[in-house]
């Protein structure tokens, strides 16, 4: 039920906040870069009680997403923050409600008002500084790490401040909305703190192992804390009074979900157009409403209250509606929903068996690629990588400080160790089975005390016992990626420039030049699936290149493309009448899908297809691709090269194209346009298509030029009329 549409705002809501006694709410929306509009309204009405309020001299060119506001405990004072251009510094204005002025402005990177204890009224900010103290506005160099805030106290009546404490050893860092705790993570353990403003002193430690926190979310009551993780849709949802832990697989997005309070632990979830209550426990998360599409367009902000039983929600349009949830509460059955989304995660050599990954559960399953069906092990933890063993005997996972290997068909046949040095940060990490079953683990490292980075490449034998039989230290960038291939024999680093290639007669890897190293350095970077093969998009020339891993050398000419978005090999191909190898290039401005000899660099055919994921299938004489919005798409690539080339002659034909749902000729001419709903399913005659049916269009009733509106249906012109005078009859 919606119990008022507030519409006094013009432009998105970004910031919605409830003041303490939920009587009255403040919502921000954002005019331009630099300006936004804030007013207060009843909670019960929606009416303006005070502002318009001007806020000027934003700096900030993220649309207001940044924005955030929070009410004084007495309700008179509101504290609006919001990010600038210089990313690490903010600044907060504290704005008198009843006189409609601002009272001081602050600088820092967080903002709180206190609502307890002795400095009940004042406002807490945070800020990052370096060894020496000194604040950190820009993003730091190498000397000046994030690694250290100062806390500080401010009185709003004066504009005075001084500091409360510093914390040391901080990797993210952020207020509860009540403003008695400081939540930290850590950077060299996988932990999170909360710090008491009042004494300075950490009341509560919650662990993780998953490490590399993205955002930490307290709920609106400050009773409970969630913690997100970059690159992985797991969460850890921790209860302040009880210390217990949920940890659940659920993807957010933005804006950042919003907790209500740990006797309920609900979640509420932004979904486009509406929004998603999930109630979260040890087993997995579970949606228990959602609401109708709220509006038109999309949702912006949300604002639970304290106790779940109302919800706001900003949208695009400039409307604030305030939503009844009183029946989730009762005994009244409400809306489930048990779908689940399984993610194919990785995939053993044999094709045999696959690793999934179950959005609900957030556990790593092995699956029979035959009947689908669960193998052993179950109710694994995903980690960060998880890769196969050679015969399917074997799978690798790792966490952020821990690999685990287990047995595919014996679940309790698990052996899991820690290869790092204590007191070093890791940061990326990646695994691969060699040919013969040992394991390849490589990962970029950082020293907490000298903040220098550094990468580590080891082996280790684990058939019969666990021993690191290698280990080099390589030379790696800061924002540098570290490339395994998939049989685990070569490591490619893009920055600096380096190779590395396993030697089997002396057990080691030892460092190989590449031809035109210095293109390593580029987009897209692939290997082939048996590794033998790596690709990547130059970032001078947007040239694609291929290397030969074990030589270093160059594989034919490069292949001048432009707007490539996506590469994918093709495995050694049983039809040799291809060729050995082929690569699939899509064009991201044209939606289509090239495919090239790799070693002779002759364009084998061409072919429209919407942009998306795309893989060739085991034998290599099929591509699928995959859209989010659209049917998984098979094509033969037989077939395909054999109509490429009876078309051709010699000349590379130009294939029709879709263009914001206008069919063109060969020339680029228009032809005609397609409705978005059918557009999926319309497909060139060379495309075979699974799980939806093609579509034929039908002209009979087609109508070109000036006769489009020979189109128009003149029964429902005729009932349009007849409605619009009626309606001109009730306005009058």
């Amino acid at each position: 039920m919606t119990i008022f549409t507030a519409e006094h705002h013009k432009d998105p809501v970004w910031c919605i906040a409830l003041s303490p006694d939920e009587t009255t709410f403040a919502s921000i929306s954002k005019i331009s870069y630099k300006s936004a509009t804030m007013y207060v309204s009843d909670s019960e009405t929606g009416h303006c009680v005070s502002g318009p309020f001007e806020l000027r001299n934003l700096e900030s060119n993220d649309w207001g997403r940044r924005l955030h506001a929070c009410f004084s405990p007495g309700g008179k004072h509101i504290l609006v923050g919001y990010r600038s251009e210089t990313i690490l510094h903010r600044l907060a204005v504290v704005w008198d409600i009843e006189r409609g002025e601002e009272v001081f402005q602050i600088e820092g990177f967080d903002f709180v008002f206190i609502h307890c204890g002795r400095n009940k009224g004042r406002v807490a900010s945070m800020h990052w500084i370096d060894k020496d103290e000194i604040l950190i506005r820009t993003v730091p160099s190498q000397d000046q790490r994030l690694t250290c805030v100062v806390v500080r106290l401010w009185d709003i009546g004066n504009g005075t401040f001084h500091n409360l404490f510093e914390v040391t050893g901080v990797a993210i860092a952020h207020f509860s909305p009540s403003g008695q705790y400081l939540a930290v993570g850590r950077q060299s353990e996988d932990v999170v703190e909360l710090w008491n403003l009042e004494d300075g002193k950490i009341t509560h430690r919650f662990s993780h192992p998953l490490g590399n926190i993205s955002s930490l979310h307290f709920s609106p009551t400050s009773d409970c804390l969630m913690a997100a993780f970059r690159a992985s849709d797991h969460k850890y949802l921790w209860r302040l009074d009880t210390q217990e832990t949920v940890s659940f697989y659920l993807y957010a997005g933005y804006p950042p979900p919003a907790i209500v309070s740990t006797h309920t632990n609900w979640v509420f979830v932004p979904r486009d157009k509406t929004v998603e209550i999930w109630e979260v426990s040890v087993t997995s998360p579970n949606m228990i409403f959602k609401t109708e599409p709220l509006t038109t367009l999309r949702v912006t902000s949300i604002c639970p209250s304290h106790d779940g039983q109302q919800l706001l929600v900003g949208s695009l349009n400039g409307n604030v509606r305030m939503r009844n949830l009183e029946d989730l509460g009762s005994n009244r059955p409400v809306a489930q929903d048990d779908t689940d989304v399984v993610e194919v995660i990785a995939s053993s050599p044999s094709g045999k068996m696959v690793g999934t990954k179950s959005r609900k559960s957030g556990y790593l399953e092995l699956r029979d690629t035959t009947t689908w069906e669960l193998v052993r092990p179950r109710a694994v933890e995903y980690g960060l990588e998880v890769a196969f063993s050679t015969d399917d005997n074997q799978i690798a996972l790792s966490s952020r400080d821990r690999i685990t290997i287990l047995d595919t068909m014996q679940s309790k046949n698990r052996l899991s160790f820690n290869t790092w040095p204590k007191g070093r940060h890791i940061r990326i990490r990646k695994v691969a089975f060699q040919t013969c079953n040992d394991l390849v683990i490589c990962a970029k490292l950082q020293d907490d005390g000298s903040g220098e980075i550094s990468g580590i490449l080891q082996v280790w034998k684990v058939k019969d016992r666990l021993e690191c039989t290698y280990s080099l230290d390589i030379s790696v960038g800061e924002n540098s990626q570290i490339l395994l291939a998939p049989d685990g024999l070569t490591v490619i680093i893009d920055n600096p420039n380096s190779c590395y290639s396993w030697n089997h007669d002396t057990a080691q890897f030892h460092r190989i030049y590449f031809t035109d190293e210095a293109h390593l350095d580029g987009l897209l970077p692939v290997y082939s699936p048996d590794g033998k093969l790596f690709a990547c998009c130059s970032r001078e020339d947007n040239d694609v290149r291929f290397w030969d891993t074990r030589t270093g050398q160059l594989c034919g000419k490069p292949i001048t493309m432009s707007w490539v978005n996506a590469i994918a090999f093709s495995p050694v191909l049983n039809d040799q009448s291809l060729g050995g190898r082929l690569v699939a290039l899509r064009c991201y401005f044209t939606n289509t899908i090239s495919l090239f000899d790799v070693h002779n660099g002759q364009l084998r055919a061409r072919f429209w297809c919407p942009e998306g994921s795309m893989a060739f299938i085991r034998d290599g004489t099929k591509l699928a691709s995959y859209h989010h919005s659209g049917p998984i798409r098979i094509h033969d690539i037989v077939g395909l090269a054999a109509k490429h080339r009876n078309a051709s002659h010699g000349h590379e034909p130009i294939p029709q194209d879709m263009r914001d749902g206008w069919m063109v000729d060969q020339g680029n001419m228009l032809l005609f346009w397609v409705p978005l709903e059918h557009r999926r399913v319309l497909c060139l005659p060379h495309a075979e298509i699974s799980k939806e049916q093609s579509m034929k269009v039908d002209f009979s009733s087609f109508r070109y030029g000036s006769k489009w509106t020979e189109c128009i249906d003149q029964e429902w012109l005729k009932e349009l009329k007849e409605r619009e005078k009626e309606m001109t009859r009730l306005l009058n």
